[in-house]
């Protein structure tokens, strides 16, 4: 029978959790914004876009991570935000946008309390706030597992904007950062690989870096054909590419950008099974298997004609000068840090009729069809 007793709930209500994420994403930027954090909608101030240097075109991207899929056992909660934003700005990074505002919908399981979601919400964003945008609102809800979708807003230059499908033939192929190393590093901590590696190793996969500065000095500089990012792999980016834009591509196996821990970690891993002749060229083959055909490195792939490689060199050149500084405010903290980006040439497009990877073998050189392959979040590797 009904006593008209109302009981109060001792566990965190939606409210609750609406409060803590409030506190956490206090607005910075009020030009950009208008409207309180439990208003029920945000709202963005059209004419400060005006203002600035990207000021013609709204960019969006959604995406989804949840525990089983996305977050490796060991992982922390600010982790976890980091790579919700992170996922999210790195679909930015590869159209050259700036990032303006995130939102995100958190299916929060059983047993979350106030202080994981404040350290959640704080890895968000920190995350955003480095890379210059604003956390602006969300949604909160009971879910099994732990699962967030996240919506970033970016702005950019219309005639610069760079899209997927404008590569042409005699484009050099190039690449930002490492390959493989976010697969590698993923093998560590799944216990796949027994061997130990550093944390700043680790962050390749925990705590991935969205190439949003990068990626909007490669806009401006109007030097760039096409661009994807690596999240998915980079055998499966250049196939998106080369769909996209009827060309085709070749990539020197020799060129790919490979991180001397990663493959310090496979050979060592290695010692028990191979002799000493047997285990560098063995280790070198799961690397370039790694980098190729795994996802979670969150690079940019891009294009450009042979006549601006000297242009691009320059720009990058440049922007290092001050990477360490801005590089810097996160590492002292604990948090996350990139050394300064380097980029490179990895291949080009080509009159062939399919993508190709050119090996070295004992028997000389050899150019084998690229496989299509790579992450897929239904099937996991495709």
């Amino acid at each position: 029978m009904d006593s008209g007793v109302i009981y109060m709930s001792v566990l965190p209500t939606e409210k609750d959790f609406i409060r803590v994420f409030s506190n956490v994403f206090r607005l910075k930027n009020k030009p950009l914004l208008s409207g309180s954090e439990f208003d029920d909608c945000a709202a963005l101030r059209l004419d400060s876009f005006s203002q600035n240097l990207f000021a013609d075109s709204l960019t969006f991207s959604t995406d989804t991570v949840r525990e089983s899929t996305d977050f490796p056992a060991g992982m922390t909660l600010w982790q976890r935000g980091w790579m919700t934003a992170a996922v999210n700005l790195s679909d930015l990074a590869a159209m050259g946008s700036k990032p303006v505002a995130f939102l995100f919908s958190a299916g929060l399981p059983r047993g979350f309390t106030l202080k994981d979601a404040e350290e959640f919400a704080q890895g968000i964003q920190d995350c955003v706030s480095f890379f210059g945008g604003e956390v602006i609102g969300g949604d909160t809800e009971f879910n099994e597992e732990f699962t967030i979708t996240g919506t970033v807003i970016g702005i950019s230059d219309n005639k610069n904007l760079i899209l997927r499908k404008n590569a042409q033939p005699g484009d050099l192929l190039c690449v930002t950062g490492f390959t493989g190393s976010a697969g590698v590093a993923l093998s560590v901590m799944l216990n796949k690989i027994r061997v130990p590696a550093s944390n700043r190793f680790l962050k390749n996969i925990i705590e991935p870096f969205p190439r949003i500065f990068e990626g909007m000095m490669l806009a401006q500089s109007g030097a760039v054909n096409s661009m994807i990012d690596t999240s998915d792999g980079l055998a499966s980016s250049v196939y998106e590419l080369s769909a996209l834009s009827g060309v085709f591509f070749e990539i020197d196996e020799r060129s790919l950008p490979l991180e001397d821990e990663a493959l310090s970690i496979l050979s060592t891993s290695l010692k028990n099974e191979l002799n000493g002749e047997q285990i560098g060229a063995k280790a070198q083959s799961l690397l370039v298997h790694e980098a190729l055909y795994t996802g979670g490195d969150y690079e940019l792939l891009f294009t450009i004609p042979q006549d601006k490689l000297s242009l691009v060199e320059e720009l990058f050149q440049t922007l290092n000068t001050t990477a360490a500084m801005r590089f810097g405010s996160l590492s002292s903290a604990g948090k996350s840090g990139r050394s300064p980006c380097k980029f490179t040439v990895i291949g080009k497009a080509i009159a062939e009729k399919e993508n190709v990877i050119i090996t070295q073998s004992g028997s000389g050189e050899q150019r084998l069809p690229l496989l299509k392959m790579g992450y897929d979040s239904f099937t996991k590797y495709i």
